[in-house]
């Protein structure tokens, strides 16, 4: 089991998919690693199980990777290329000139960010997303850094375009629910 300290987290470009698009993978040993599946932190028992799982195979190379809230599993890839996305990064301006109303369209759309009936204790507030899942798409769509990811999530809240589901949180990258308003 590898911490985040030692692994070196890497844009890449799985040309396996139906259209080649950003993700995020792990360089160790100057071999790129896919992420195939992540656990919560009190599931170490099944990510170590899956882990031993995969590395009975001689061909498969695996680590598991201890994160600050969760497991996850990562299988090397040669097919995997390694993606500049200092290039494709845009600056804040950049932030500033997305039209709103289209990103809104992709994030519902196929391929979006996953909008469904959700529950948090005793309650089920229908059609919303969580700011984590949120963030990511944000970072692998438009090569954005976190910081700036949570910064184009808050305009959607200033612009009343989004909202959190009882109106108590600025946009967080974490779990935490949010709706657009077209949806309520």
């Amino acid at each position: 089991m590898l911490k985040e300290s030692q692994v070196q987290f890497q844009d890449a470009i799985d040309p396996d998919s139906d259209r080649p698009i950003p993700i995020i993978g792990i360089l160790y040993q100057n071999q790129l690693f896919k992420k195939l599946k992540s656990f919560p932190k009190d599931k170490l028992e099944s990510a170590q199980q899956l882990t031993r799982q995969l590395s009975l195979d001689p061909k498969v190379l695996c680590l598991m990777l201890e994160e600050a809230d969760k497991y996850t599993v990562w299988c090397q890839d040669a097919k995997l290329k390694p993606h500049n996305a200092t290039q494709a990064k845009p600056s804040n301006d950049s932030i500033d000139k997305i039209d709103l109303k289209e990103l809104v369209r992709q994030m519902r759309d196929i391929g979006g960010v996953k909008i469904k009936d959700r529950r948090y204790r005793l309650t089920v507030y229908p059609r919303c997303m969580v700011g984590s899942e949120m963030t990511t798409w944000l970072v692998r769509k438009f090569f954005l850094d976190e910081a700036d990811a949570i910064k184009l999530g808050q305009r959607l809240m200033d612009e009343k375009l989004l909202h959190h589901v009882t109106d108590n949180h600025p946009f967080e990258d974490g779990f935490f629910f949010y709706r657009f308003y077209w949806d309520e």
